[in-house]
């Protein structure tokens, strides 16, 4: 019996995802790498005034610059309607992921904006570079209490990075989608990071921030057990069916026990089990 390929089908399945191609990836895995990321702030703190005052220096050639530009369409709004209308438009068995994927991508961006709530930090251009030390990347406050939710000044909000954030769910949510294109999103998703820097918006560590929010929505989105469930169902007829390497994985002890009972040695008066009637 062979197994009916569904191009379009992604499923989520007691923490594993099961991609189009046949391969099997561990949600878990998101986990990990968003909590290495986050481990990597603090010590991405002390390089934060450094790697500003370079990019302060305008060390990127004018058409380098345009191009890192350009890749910031990919966690732009526009961008996003952009890329979920060409996925409509070209690859129309993928059409049941646009809900999932929109929601990716605005839900991390979302997480991004609540925590820059109550994480006050200024900008790169809001700081003199020329004469900061490396003490003026700890200046952090903490707004708890959202007194200050009012005043929602954006030059004070600098962690974590939203547009980081939302390039990184959705680059997720298509590494998953369209295997081929997987380098192309971690370079788009790369270059999205090193032109928040570039324009004086983000520090480095902010950049890993939006990326740790965009790890987590993505798992949030991906998991049977969170969203991935709500999304699973809105595939189409034959996307629910479960591939044949799913059932085999779940049987897989029975039909091994039922594959080494000759059917000959069954005792004609006996009942059947299922087992044997699954041989």
């Amino acid at each position: 019996m062979s197994a009916t390929k569904t191009p379009q089908s992604l499923r989520s399945i007691n923490g594993r995802l099961y991609l189009p191609d046949g391969e099997i990836f561990r949600l878990r895995a998101l986990l990990w790498l968003a909590m290495m990321v986050l481990l990597l702030i603090p010590m991405a703190t002390l390089l934060d005034v450094s790697v500003a005052r370079w990019f302060d220096g305008d060390p990127i050639s004018r058409d380098l610059r345009g191009g890192l530009d350009l890749m910031r369409v990919f966690s732009d709004g526009s961008g996003v309607v952009l890329i979920l209308f060409a996925i409509f438009l070209m690859a129309p068995q993928c059409r049941w992921h646009l809900p999932r994927l929109a929601v990716m991508a605005l839900g991390a961006g979302a997480l991004a904006t609540l925590a820059k709530m109550f994480a006050l930090r200024p900008r790169p251009s809001g700081i003199n570079l020329d004469v900061a030390s490396m003490d003026a990347a700890w200046i952090w406050k903490f707004d708890y209490s959202l007194s200050q939710i009012a005043a929602f000044d954006a030059s004070t909000r600098s962690f974590p990075s939203g547009n980081v954030a939302t390039a990184t769910a959705i680059a997720v949510g298509l590494w998953f989608i369209f295997p081929r294109g997987r380098i192309l999103f971690a370079m788009i998703t790369c270059g999205t990071a090193l032109q928040r820097m570039a324009s004086g918006a983000h520090f480095p560590s902010d950049v890993l921030g939006g990326c740790v929010a965009g790890l987590l929505w993505g798992y949030v989105c991906l998991s049977d057990r969170m969203l991935g469930n709500l999304f699973d169902k809105m595939s189409p007829s034959e996307a629910h069916q479960m591939p044949l390497t799913v059932r085999d994985w779940q049987v897989e002890s029975s039909v091994a026990v039922a594959g080494q009972t000759p059917a000959a040695e069954t005792d004609p008066g006996e009942t059947q089990t299922p087992n044997h009637r699954a041989a």
